[in-house]
């Protein structure tokens, strides 16, 4: 027997003992800017081998030479078209693969009023019957990164998605980090992603239900009936001397499924059975509005989740505006009111402006795109004790423009100073909201004796200074204002323009306003708030004020609190 047991050993031992593997290994980069894709998934396509690149995005993984003689292997990113990895890289030097940011389009955002009703998509219990094993780690050298699983989840028409919930029945790891994928439907299948971020957290927790915070992401769907959720492998790192395995909580179950897949590029299986994996959202209301087919063909190009979500804001901003434009019979029509309106004819153009109460004047000055229609809530209780000014800033409101150059806050204070001139109005103080504030600090270094103090909310001395999310959004709307160009609104892309391109002032201009500045901003404002911070640090009688649970629009968010705040400072000797 023995000297069988030795040829055994060599077999076992020889050549043909494994079969022969191909090591493939590279990085991603992203091809706009050549820096690393951190995570991304590379794979042969319809084949479970593959492997998510760590955070520099460098990858390795083994493919047996069988699979690998035909295969198609494929990187891909959140936010990136999918490529081919180069077959033709010297083994040495390893391939380079270049993923393509994806491109975007905006879609129309319905917005109706109603009442938000926050809900929860998905399966509440959390019984622990493990058929949804989703990794272990049973030898060294096993790759299992990757690995997605997940279920279908149905939503509403209209919504926002909040929270992120699952229940762990075991986790034996230290730390595991996964990505929430979230993919369209087609006949019950996973189909394109929908998610353009980068959505990844951590678990550390041994077991229990894991809440992922999803508002920093603003993910929002509109007329949209399903989506695949998953969560995928990324990295883990073990306890020492610990076994390990994580499993997700799941029941067995006809009439639903559990869908994984080893690799991302892999084909999906399923399983009948019901996985405790759920998304709290916000369900906007949708009276009388009309679905499109389940089935119907996605857009080629989808509007990144952020950028929705803010442009469903500033079309609820709009709604809000246009309501108050028709207000009851009995009210004020503020922006429309001929009794107190006026016109004032300037180089190119001609503003129009509204002048309510009695006392010193008070200069109110709006946002881009807006009119004196913004300030419906400020304006009887300032009128109260100002002599208030309300103005339409060039080509905004009623206020016209015959010229064609590019827009500059130095030009819309030139149109304020003029006004003033006119009234023959002494130091007046000064409200602004977003531009407006901007308008408000270009008078104040151009035409220091025309201002007495300065009230600016959401202003910005340069367009680094708004979060990235909406420039990303005011770029992607002046690309469509310039394709198709809107009739209604002819000066949107030269707004659109400015926003993008001006301010140009820097922190140590403003050592040159000598008068008293209240810098206002919302906890949640687009100018990031250090900057507020900074911007009321360069002035020489600045004071700041950010103000809770509010966004840019806390003149209308919060008109008791913002009111009371402007007529405080205003009130100081």
């Amino acid at each position: 027997m023995r000297p069988w047991f030795l040829l055994l050993l060599l077999l076992l031992n020889g050549p043909f003992a494994f079969p022969q593997t191909t090591r493939l290994h590279g990085r991603v980069l992203d091809a706009a800017t050549g820096r690393p894709v951190p995570f991304a998934s590379v794979g042969a396509a319809g084949r479970p081998y593959g492997t998510v690149a760590d955070s520099a995005g460098q990858f390795r993984f083994l493919l047996p030479d069988s699979v690998a003689a035909g295969a198609r292997v494929l990187a891909s990113g959140v936010g990136y078209a999918t490529a081919a990895v180069p077959a033709t890289a010297p083994p040495a030097a390893g391939a380079t693969v270049r993923l393509q940011p994806v491109a975007v389009a905006l879609a129309d955002v319905t917005v109706r009023p109603g009442q938000v009703r926050t809900r929860t998509t998905g399966r509440t219990g959390s019984a622990s019957f493990m058929t949804a094993r989703l990794y272990t780690e049973p030898g060294a050298g096993q790759d299992e990164r990757a690995k997605e699983q997940g279920t279908l989840l149905a939503l509403p028409p209209d919504c926002h998605l909040r929270t992120l919930r699952l229940h762990v029945a075991f986790n034996r790891f230290r730390s595991v980090t996964f990505r929430l994928n979230l993919y369209g439907v087609q006949q019950g299948r996973p189909t394109g992603p929908l998610l353009t971020q980068d959505v990844r957290f951590t678990v550390t927790q041994p077991r229990g239900w894991v809440e992922v915070d999803l508002e920093p992401y603003r993910l929002y769907f509109q007329n949209r009936r399903e989506v695949v959720a998953t969560i995928q492998w990324l990295h883990s790192e073990a306890r020492p001397d610990s076994a390990t395995g994580f499993a997700l909580s799941a029941v067995p179950g006809p009439g639903h499924a559990i869908l994984t897949r080893d690799k991302s590029q892999a084909r999906w299986q399923s399983t009948p059975g019901y996985l405790s994996l759920q998304l709290v959202l916000d369900e906007y209301p949708q009276k009388g509005r009309r679905l499109a087919p389940a089935a119907a063909p996605e857009p080629a190009a989808q509007l990144p989740d952020s950028l929705r979500y803010l442009q469903r804001v500033m079309a609820l901003e709009e709604q809000q505006a246009a309501t108050a434009q028709r207000p009851a019979p009995d009210s004020v029509r503020y922006g429309r009111n001929p009794a107190a309106g006026h016109y004032l004819p300037v180089r190119g153009g001609r503003l129009y402006y509204e002048r309510y109460g009695r006392g010193t004047p008070l200069l109110l000055l709006h946002g881009n795109g807006q009119s004196i229609t913004a300030f419906r809530h400020q304006l009887g209780a300032l009128a109260q004790h100002y002599d208030v000014l309300a103005l339409d800033t060039r080509a905004q409101g009623r206020s016209q423009d015959a010229a064609t150059g590019a827009f500059t806050y130095e030009l819309f204070a030139q149109d304020v100073a003029q006004l003033l001139d006119s009234l023959h109005l002494g130091p007046v103080d000064v409200l602004g909201w977003s531009d407006g504030g901007n308008t408000a600090l270009a008078l104040a270094l151009a035409r220091p004796a025309a201002v007495r103090r300065l009230v600016v909310m959401g202003a910005n001395l340069f367009p680094a200074a708004i979060a990235p999310d909406y420039l990303a959004l005011f770029r992607e709307q002046l690309r469509q204002a310039q394709r198709h160009p809107d009739p209604q609104a002819p000066h949107r892309a030269r707004l659109l323009q400015l926003l993008l391109q001006q301010p140009q002032m820097q922190f140590a201009q403003l050592a040159a306003v000598s008068v008293p500045v209240l810098v206002m901003a919302g906890e949640r404002d687009v100018v990031l708030e250090a900057h507020t911070r900074e911007l009321a640090r360069s002035l020489p009688l600045g004071e700041v004020r950010i103000l809770p649970n509010a966004t840019h629009y806390a003149p209308q968010e919060i008109p008791e609190a913002f009111n009371q705040a402007v007529l405080e400072f205003l009130a100081r000797p």
